[in-house]
């Protein structure tokens, strides 16, 4: 499955993929994301009549949000390993809390699928929540997210770290530099966003959960800053030394 992901993907001739053939690390935690997505599936009610088939339809849309999320996260892991290729009892740590939360967030996620069915369709689905606590709910979704990006933040913290060790060129370090930054920038939302249901959910449920869920359209615009800095100091380093190659052209 890794594989076939990283043939498909366009590389950039300016970065040596280092992590092309999967370690035993990388397939364990591609049979993780494997589980989970299984985990998903047959934690939903079996239909047994025409009408628990209409509600089992029904939470197809949220299942795909479920399922697209961790294909976000997993693409996010993929794209790491490519490249760096990393070993040692650091990264074998990290790679460890990052799966385990993975594995931990199985039931959040159907919780989750099975309350934006309930909300968006009405089904009778055994799912229990009061309008008050949707903002606790955010709170513990922002969480998770936060520790999942922190986590791959780490993963290329250490990379700097090792670039010595890795032999990472100019471009290469420029590179992981905005991807670290990129995931300073994805973990920093959910925190902001937690901090500000906090604060405001005392005075307001309805307007803590509203702002609270707003924060993460910050997400668009930052990252399109982002992209900017990124291909302008690219493009300065590729400028600045032949051996580059603007492959963007």
């Amino acid at each position: 499955m890794r594989k076939r992901a990283l043939s498909k993907v366009e590389k950039d001739p300016n970065i040596d993929y280092r992590g092309e053939n999967p370690s035993r690390l990388d397939n364990l935690t591609d049979a993780v994301f494997g589980i989970a997505v299984t985990l998903l599936i047959f934690n939903l009610s079996n239909p047994n009549s025409l009408k628990d088939l209409v509600v089992f339809t029904k939470t197809l849309p949220a299942f795909l949000v479920s399922i697209g999320f961790l294909i976000i996260i997993w693409k996010e892991h993929v794209r790491f390993s490519e490249i760096y290729g990393l070993r040692g009892p650091m990264f074998v740590f990290l790679n460890s809390l990052f799966i385990a939360l993975i594995i931990f967030y199985v039931y959040p996620l159907r919780f989750l699928t099975l309350f934006m069915t309930q909300a968006i369709f009405g089904s009778d689905l055994p799912v229990t929540i009061s309008p008050r606590e949707i903002p606790d709910i955010m709170i513990y979704y922002g969480f998770v997210a936060f520790a999942l990006y922190f986590i791959l933040l780490w993963f290329y913290q250490v990379a700097l770290k090792k670039k010595s060790v890795l032999q990472l060129n100019e471009y290469e370090i420029i590179h992981t530099t905005f991807q670290r930054n990129r995931m300073i920038l994805m973990s920093v939302v959910p925190i902001v966003s937690i901090l500000l249901v906090i604060a405001i959910k005392g005075y307001s449920v309805a307007l803590a959960s509203f702002i609270g869920g707003m924060m993460y359209s910050t997400y668009t615009p930052a990252i399109i800053i982002w992209a900017k800095r990124y291909k302008k100091k690219a493009k300065e380093i590729i400028d600045s030394n032949p051996k580059f190659v603007d492959f963007r052209d």
